[in-house]
Parts: C-alpha cells; sequence; structure tokens
C-alpha cells in the first residue's frame, strides 16, 4: 500500500470513529425521560450533550448562542430535541428563551422554549440532521437576565 493511502485512511477512520461516539451519546440521550420534574433536573442535566449560556435583556433578544450542535439519529427519532434551561441561582431574574435549527442557509424559524426561571421544552429537529442549536433570551423583569440551557 502506498504512504498517500494511509493518511486518506487515518482521516477516514477518525470520521467513523467520531460518528460511532456521536451515536452512542445520542442513545444515551436519546432514552432519558420524555419529562422530568424539577428535583429530577439534576440528574437529567448529567445526560446534556451540550451546556452553555447567554444573556437577554428587558424585552429584547439578546445574543445568539451558538455553542452546541447536535446530529440527530438517521432512524428512530421522535423528530424533537429537548432543551433544559434555568436563570441565574440566588436572583429573581425571569425570562423567555426561545431556540431553533440554525442551519447555514435558512435557519428553522424560532420556536418558544418557554418562559420563567426554569423550563424544559422542545423543538423540531427532523431525523438525520446535523446543525447547531440557537438559543436567545429575553428578560422579562430585570434589565439583563442570564440563562444556563442545556441540550
Amino acid at each position: 500500500m502506498s504512504e498517500i493511502g494511509a493518511p486518506k485512511r487515518a482521516r477516514i477512520t477518525a470520521v467513523v470513529a467520531a460518528f460511532a461516539a456521536a451515536s452512542l451519546a445520542t442513545a444515551t440521550f436519546a432514552t432519558a425521560p420524555a419529562s422530568a420534574s424539577t428535583a429530577d433536573s439534576a440528574s437529567a442535566s448529567v445526560l446534556a450533550l451540550c451546556k452553555s449560556r447567554t444573556s437577554g435583556f428587558l424585552m429584547k433578544w439578546g445574543p445568539v448562542s451558538k455553542e452546541c450542535s447536535y446530529t440527530s439519529p438517521a432512524s428512530g427519532w421522535g423528530g424533537k430535541l429537548r432543551i433544559t434551561w434555568n436563570v441565574q441561582s440566588g436572583t429573581n431574574q425571569t425570562a423567555c428563551v426561545q431556540a431553533r435549527m440554525g442551519k447555514a442557509r435558512n435557519p428553522d424559524p424560532w420556536q418558544s422554549v418557554s418562559c420563567g426561571t426554569l423550563g424544559t421544552g422542545t423543538i423540531k429537529w427532523p431525523a438525520n440532521t446535523a446543525s447547531n442549536v440557537e438559543v436567545r433570551v429575553q428578560a422579562r423583569n430585570s434589565p439583563v437576565t442570564n440563562v444556563t440551557y442545556s441540550i
């Protein structure tokens, strides 16, 4: 075998390994209960594929957070991605959170996750789709609200 074939084979092996790891993580996430109580939210966050945070302003949408990406499985997928969020602890902040599948061209419309001090919601996420999760926040009762979210 030539020297030129070895790097290509190594790249293919790396891609296959990354896909397998993502599939395993997806399978673990997909088996989590569809709804979790507030008491269960701490244990549910252990299964999170990605955690990030963003901020919003009083009655104005804050910057779009794009730190989390996700690849849905090709089959056996319900078509929805679950997002859990909460405002900064120890504050009386409230917020409204929206999310969407942020495709490079023609991103999906914003979908409401929920409003309040914490919440869990779902957004449409078709099977066999890879994209960034885009999340934005709007403060409801303070100049700035900080939100942590996970998928």
